[in-house]
């Protein structure tokens, strides 16, 4: 594993274990207020870029052993508003 798919796989897996945290442990304004900087920061990448960034996180998925938590992560892309006309979705 390179260092980027590294950082990829603990983005995803910081923002799958927000996502999966019950209500009552973390307050979901907190979350949001959390993961809404980050969501907007890779919204704003080049398309080229948020392409290579699904594809990062959509292998990460694939290395994730827990279902709830693969499902989650695969569920991420179109989560942070990655997918639109701009990237290519193979």
């Amino acid at each position: 594993m390179n260092t980027e798919q590294f950082l990829a796989k603990a983005f995803a897996a910081l923002l799958v274990s927000i996502d999966l945290t019950d209500d009552d442990e973390l307050d979901p304004d907190v979350a949001a207020a959390l993961v809404e900087p980050v969501a907007a920061m890779a919204r704003d990448l080049t398309p080229e870029d948020r392409a290579k960034l699904v594809a990062l996180i959509e292998t990460a998925a694939q290395s994730e052993t827990d279902p709830v938590r693969q499902r989650s992560m695969l569920a991420l892309p179109e989560d942070l508003g990655l997918l639109d006309e701009d990237v290519d979705e193979d």
